[in-house]
């Protein structure tokens, strides 16, 4: 509000006479906003307590207890029909040594001296905590009104509007929240001072408060009349059949709420049911049929009237409804990828991930996730309707990718691995909606994965399709961001699941692994057969991927003994039937290797120009060892170079099995037609191996090295003219490894190379803690018991654990010890609770027992717990 003075009389030279530098004012207003309060509008007295804050607000500022106080002219011959407004903030509690004082009349400029007029307080211990105004007569002051004790105990941040009548009523109205939403607090009739030479502002405070007083937005004159219409502040959809319209100002009840003056296009119409509500600002209007969903409708208003007969004859206020529902598992889909921008194609230089509705719902993407493990991006609000494709990208990449359809930019973007990554997209409570677990080899097409071109789902209808449901693109420009991909085809899976691997993970547990996704309805404990004789107590899924199944054993595997699992009725996600061709898989229990009981039995150093290294390894031993964190390594001088782990994951290799070790098995089975596929073995590297000599250790988890083998060219055939492209073979299994005379070119009749069997060469020698949960059942909270222990009892101490609790699908909901160190003898305690506080779910759930020591030995345990509860 700007600063103006407006002349009220006709006349005023005998007051300018009388009053010196004073003239005859009858309005006043003062906001602050030049910065300064000692000219333009001159405030006068103790000016050195006060500025102008960086909120053009007038505040007090000292730093010592004391009384201080500013006043300004402000001259009326009459206060009939007048108004005062300001706004007070007192950041305190007031008490009777700390609270402030408007003047809004007085006929001396010295505030604490004796005078005739009428002040507002703000506190003080005789007020009981309420604004409070008072005639001040000399010394003597009496209150006339109070408004609502107890309002201001704490701190005053308020607006005030102050009314005068003719007949000498007075009427406070107040908005404690400092806006101008008034309403009156109390009323009080005085007539005995009519005129006003001054107004101003008081402070009384202790040095803890010389600061904490603001004032603002003064207004003082004739009483500002509303002649103005109500207007439309907003349209808020409750519900889809109810809407809140609220008005600018308080509006007439007979008028809002007549039915006929609202309507909705749409084919809605009127409102069956029109409410004003207690602000009398909002009226919320109710209607027969609902709003339709994710579309903008329009409401039309007329003839409301405000509280002063002002009418709003017609206005078209807009409002958009949208019923949110949740998303199921793969409502929306990860259809496109690009990993690896450059060189670019014809695409912009930047990573994105295309996603696409397939479901027939609209879904809000705010706070939406899409993540690769290591960082999280948060989609923004956008409205993603049935089948709608939109690419997501990073914030500083979304504008390069406008002209290629719907673009969201997503902080925190996650940055994806060109050789593969584990994409997660969530909706906003964290629910997987979909993943991918793409790696470049699913491009099939050496050139294009180079870069530049983009990773497509074929066909978005196969739910169950993972890496044969993915391709190179065949987009011209690189891909097909924001539109159906290039190679969409119909693609469905029409194969059964096959039984890839089973692997005992501790003596009780079995881990079966699958080659693709199963139904995620879990088979019974009927469907599993093991020879000899074991049976089976429980089957959970091992993980989200659904590819893998533990089943609990009742009784513990026997090391040196060979067992046969067999499977039936299991369905993939599609529901095929298992293969009958792979329903059967021969396992046993791991143990650990001890020297040479794997040998290195071939190996391909110089490959052809279009080939690749390989490795060949031999269990020689009667045992199962599991190569979990095996190594393949340079071995130089005693010294392990460049070592490459195998794999990270459980991988049990039967007596007299061979594997393969390569960087890629496709290329190998390309090179060599005879090799055998299910011995071919895909690891991400390998050491490095020169074509004129080297060196190739195999390694057990703790460095123990079990077989090194120094090679050189001059081992191969002296019939050989060109070694490229042909291995070296092992003769015998029990001569030294390192024994020259016992390496030879793989004979040209098996085609330079055995990778995967027997070799060409062969002699044809070759022959085939305790852990308890008690109880089981548990009720969190109000149960009797409401906890289980997880007890532990072990012949010897020295034990290391890590304890967790799964849910029913292999998931962590609680770590209960990380890294504990054990007795002989003990418990942990499990209260039902997540690692997030809440309660666990009722139901079964799996205790996960981890125990090692620094002998390397290593114990698994898997125990079931319930939580129950209380059914009314």
């Amino acid at each position: 509000m700007l600063k103006r003075w407006k002349i009220l009389c006709g006349s005023c030279f005998l007051v300018a006479i009388l009053l010196s530098a004073h003239v005859c004012i009858a309005q006043f207003t003062d906001s602050f906003s030049d910065g300064d309060f000692t000219s333009n509008t001159v405030w006068s007295g103790s000016t050195a307590d006060f500025i102008v804050n960086g909120s053009s607000q007038l505040q007090l500022n000292n730093t010592v207890a004391s009384t201080s106080k500013l006043s300004s002219a402000f001259i009326a011959s009459s206060l009939d029909n007048f108004e005062w407004q300001v706004y007070v903030k007192q950041s305190f509690a007031p008490s009777g040594s700390n609270f402030g004082r408007v003047y809004m009349v007085s006929d001396q400029s010295d505030l604490v001296g004796s005078l005739n007029g009428y002040y507002l307080q703000f506190g003080e211990a005789g007020s009981l905590d309420a604004v409070e105004l008072f005639k001040q007569t000399g010394s003597t002051s009496t209150s006339v009104c109070r408004a609502t004790n107890g309002s201001i105990a704490t701190t005053v941040n308020l607006r005030i509007r102050v009314l005068r009548s003719n007949a000498g009523l007075w009427q406070l109205f107040i908005d404690y929240t400092g806006g101008t939403s008034f309403a009156l607090e109390a009323s009080g009739t005085d007539v005995t001072f009519t005129t006003s030479a001054f107004l101003g502002v008081l402070c009384v405070y202790t040095s803890s408060n010389a600061s904490e007083f603001f004032y603002d937005d003064f207004y003082m004159g004739p009483e500002i009349i509303d002649t103005t219409a109500p207007t439309i502040v907003s349209v808020n959809a409750v519900s889809s059949t109810t809407l809140d319209v609220v008005f600018n100002e308080k509006v007439d009840p007979t008028t809002s709420q007549l039915s006929n003056n609202y309507s909705i296009n749409n084919n809605i119409g009127n409102p069956f049911a029109v409410i004003l509500q207690a602000d009398e600002k909002t009226v919320r209007l109710t209607f027969a049929q609902p709003f339709p969903n994710a579309v903008t409708s329009q409401l039309t208003v007329s003839g409301i009237q405000d509280l002063f007969n002002n009418t709003l004859t017609t206005a078209n206020q807009n409002f958009f409804f949208f019923q949110p529902v949740p998303a199921l598992l793969k409502d929306i889909i990860i259809t496109e990828i690009l990993a690896d921008p450059s060189p670019t194609v014809g695409l912009p230089e930047s990573e994105f991930v295309e996603i696409y509705n397939r479901s027939e719902k609209i879904f809000d993407l705010q706070n939406w996730k899409i993540t690769d493990g290591s960082s999280i991006g948060s989609l923004p609000t956008h409205l993603i309707f049935p089948n709608e494709y939109i690419i997501l990208t990073s914030t500083a990449s979304a504008t390069q990718f406008n002209s290629f359809g719907t673009v969201l930019g997503v902080s925190n973007f996650p940055t994806l691995n060109n050789s593969g990554d584990a994409l997660v997209l969530k909706d906003n409570i964290d629910i997987a909606i979909d993943s991918v677990n793409y790696t470049d080899a699913w491009y099939r097409d050496d050139d294009k994965k180079q870069g530049g071109y983009t990773l497509e789902l074929i066909d978005p209808a196969n739910l169950c399709g993972e890496e044969d449901n993915w391709t190179a693109t065949e987009g011209a420009v690189g891909g097909t961001p924001g539109t159906q991909n290039s190679v969409f085809a119909n693609k469905p899976d029409v194969t059964g699941p096959k039984l890839n691997s089973a692997i005992p993970t501790t003596a009780t547990e079995l881990a079966l692994r699958f080659n693709e996704k199963l139904d995620d309805q879990l088979p019974a404990v009927t469907d599993f057969t093991i020879i000899p004789t074991i049976s089976i107590s429980k089957v959970l899924f091992m993980d989200v991927s659904l590819k893998s199944l533990q089943l609990t054993l009742s009784s513990s595997l026997q090391s040196g003994t060979t067992y046969t699992i067999v499977t039936q009725n299991i369905y993939d996600c599609s529901g095929n039937i298992l293969d009958p061709d792979f329903d059967n898989i021969v396992f046993g229990l791991p143990e650990e290797a001890d020297s040479l009981d794997i040998v290195i039995n071939e190996i391909l150093f110089n490959p052809r120009p279009t080939g690749v290294d390989f490795v060949e390894v031999y269990n020689n031993s009667s045992k199962f060892i599991n190569l979990k964190n095996w190594m393949l390594a340079n071995y130089e001088n005693g010294i392990l170079l460049n070592a490459k782990v195998i794999t990270a994951e459980d991988f049990l290799l039967k007596p007299g099995q061979y594997i393969v070790l390569t960087e890629d098995d496709q290329v190998v089975k390309g090179e060599y037609i005879s090799s055998l596929d299910e011995n071919l073995f895909e690891v991400a590297d390998l050491p490095g191996f020169n074509d004129d000599a080297g060196t190739v250790a195999l390694v057990d988890p703790q460095n123990n090295v079990i077989d090194f083998f120094s090679y050189a060219d001059d081992y191969h055939s002296v019939f050989i003219d060109d070694d490229e492209g042909v291995s070296l073979e092992r003769i015998s299994f029990t001569a030294p490894t390192n024994d020259k005379a016992n390496w030879k070119s793989a004979s040209s009749t098996a085609g330079f190379a055995t990778p995967g069997y027997v070799n060409s060469n062969v002699r044809g020698e070759q022959s085939a803690g305790k852990i308890t949960i008690n109880p089981e059942v548990f009720e969190p909270i109000t149960g009797q018991p409401s906890f289980t222990q997880i007890q532990y009892n072990f012949e010897q101490g020295g034990f290391v654990a890590n304890v967790k609790i799964l849910d029913f699908q292999g998931r962590e909901i609680k770590q209960i010890a990380n890294n504990a160190t054990l007795g002989t003898e003990g418990f942990f305690r499990w209260d039902g609770d997540t690692d997030d506080g809440s309660k666990a779910r009722t139901g079964y759930y799996v205790v996960w027992v981890e125990v090692f020591n620094a002998s390397g030995q290593l114990d698994t345990f898997r125990k079931r717990v319930v939580v129950a509860s209380k059914f009314k």
